[in-house]
């Protein structure tokens, strides 16, 4: 997952991202993202899909939803620093989760993601 960079180099949020299912529309997502430090505080920042985080870059149309492949395979939520919050060490694993309203098959259902994931790079 990349970080997200403000213009003066300074860490805004983490931007985090997955695949859409072939014949899946994500509707709406909102996704938390959290990291403990050595020194005991903690990383955390919350988004929701669209809408951006200040600092970060411009959203383009394809970072909107709703998702769906072929067009939008893959989901991207800006997640923005909770007040309070340490920055994140990009050497450690962040615990991520995600809750979508997905219509699947012509039904709608909510679904839930969570998994430890790795910063790769940032943006």
């Amino acid at each position: 997952m990349p970080l997200l960079w403000d213009e003066n180099h300074k860490q805004v949020g983490l931007c985090v991202m997955g695949p859409v299912g072939a014949g899946d529309k994500l509707v709406w997502m909102s996704a938390w993202a959290w990291q403990q430090q050595d020194d005991g505080k903690i990383a955390a920042s919350t988004g929701d899909a669209g809408v951006p985080v200040k600092g970060a870059r411009p959203l383009r149309g394809k970072d909107k939803p709703p998702f769906r492949a072929p067009n939008k395979p893959k989901w991207m939520v800006q997640t923005g620093f909770r007040r309070g919050s340490a920055r994140y060490d990009p050497h450690k694993p962040v615990l991520v989760q995600a809750i979508a309203l997905m219509e699947v098959a012509g039904q709608s259902a909510i679904f839930q993601w969570s998994q430890a994931v790795r910063i790769e790079h940032g943006y």
